[in-house]
């Protein structure tokens, strides 16, 4: 049996002091990357944050030169699902606070995570984001990924999402642990598998669970990688120069720290430098019967390189199967 390749892509802007724009952070490395990849019929599932889209047609009222950039985006989004790409749920609720001037987009990421808002407010973002998106590519939406890997404590965000159809999860990977005070997340417990049932916690395996995870796959990775990633953004050309045309959010002086003085677990990643380590992750998915092999990915962080070590990958293991995750959709409780 070949292993399922999953590539889930966060179609998203930048967060940091320049957003960046439509095209060079969603548009063109979207397509570079299909294009580079048409010959391996590889399927993608974007998760899409949807608060951007709701923004965009809020603030259009006011800025008509929004209604190009909001329609842009709908028509991109259109056409992958009309191929076969799986359009999903992504939830950076920042947008709620953030706003577009004259001079360009005013982000407040004081209130980051879902968590952040009350009950009834996580309920209205869930609902009003989703339909954002079923309003775009119909009834397809049931799987989500939270913004920043925020996802924890689960219970305070589960019952918005289920009572608004969301029943699969792609946020947790092995290993994974942040303690950046605005970002953090613990999935340090979480079973080293392909996917599994939960109930109140993403990390903890519940056969009964309502919700099923289908994690991003992990890699560890050495300091040394992160030494060489940083001389790469100084040095490398053309070829390691992002699509993106905006600035990220900083994390804490500790995140950095400590990814550049002992091993850590990371994503399996095509952006950027991470790339290069697409077959090391693979190698450790199998070694432990992986059956999935779930590749994350932000097309503003994508570059030649990045494109160039994916191709290589793909033509390394030519067994795997491109799926999205349409292909499990028949293991969602309701239609069991």
């Amino acid at each position: 049996m070949s292993t399922q390749i999953i590539l889930s892509l966060d179609y998203e802007l930048f967060f940091g002091r320049q957003v960046g724009t439509v095209e060079n952070c969603l548009i063109r490395p979207v397509d570079a990357l299909l294009e580079a990849t048409r010959h391996k019929n590889i399927k993608l599932v974007l998760f899409v944050d949807a608060g951007y889209l709701v923004r965009l047609k809020q603030e259009a009222s006011k800025h008509p030169v929004l209604l190009a950039d909001y329609q842009r985006v709908h028509d991109h989004l259109k056409q992958l699902h009309a191929l076969g790409h799986d359009i999903q749920l992504h939830i950076h609720p920042h947008w709620e606070d953030s706003y577009f001037s004259d001079a360009g987009w005013v982000v407040d990421t004081s209130r980051y995570k879902l968590h952040d808002f009350s009950a009834q407010e996580i309920s209205n973002i869930v609902a009003k984001y989703k339909r954002a998106l079923t309003d775009i590519v119909g009834d397809n939406v049931f799987a989500f990924r939270a913004g920043g890997w925020c996802i924890q404590p689960f219970e305070k965000i589960s019952e918005a999402l289920h009572y608004h159809g969301i029943w699969l999860d792609s946020t947790v990977y092995y290993q994974g642990l942040s303690k950046d005070a605005q970002r953090w997340f613990d999935f340090t417990q979480a079973p080293n598998k392909s996917r599994w049932f939960f109930e109140d916690n993403p990390s903890t395996e519940a056969f009964d669970g309502n919700f099923l995870e289908i994690p991003i796959s992990s890699c560890r990775i050495s300091p040394l990688f992160y030494w060489k990633m940083a001389v790469l953004k100084k040095l490398g050309g053309d070829g390691h120069k992002s699509f993106g045309d905006g600035a990220p959010m900083s994390y804490g002086g500790g995140y950095y720290l400590e990814r550049l003085t002992q091993y850590t677990s990371s994503v399996a990643s095509i952006d950027g430098a991470k790339a290069g380590f697409l077959l090391k992750a693979y190698q450790q998915n199998q070694a432990v019967g992986g059956t999935i092999f779930n590749v994350i990915g932000h097309p503003k962080a994508l570059s030649a390189y990045s494109i160039a070590q994916f191709c290589k990958f793909l033509n390394t293991v030519p067994d795997v199967e491109s799926v999205t995750f349409q292909n499990f959709k028949h293991l969602g409780k309701a239609n069991i």
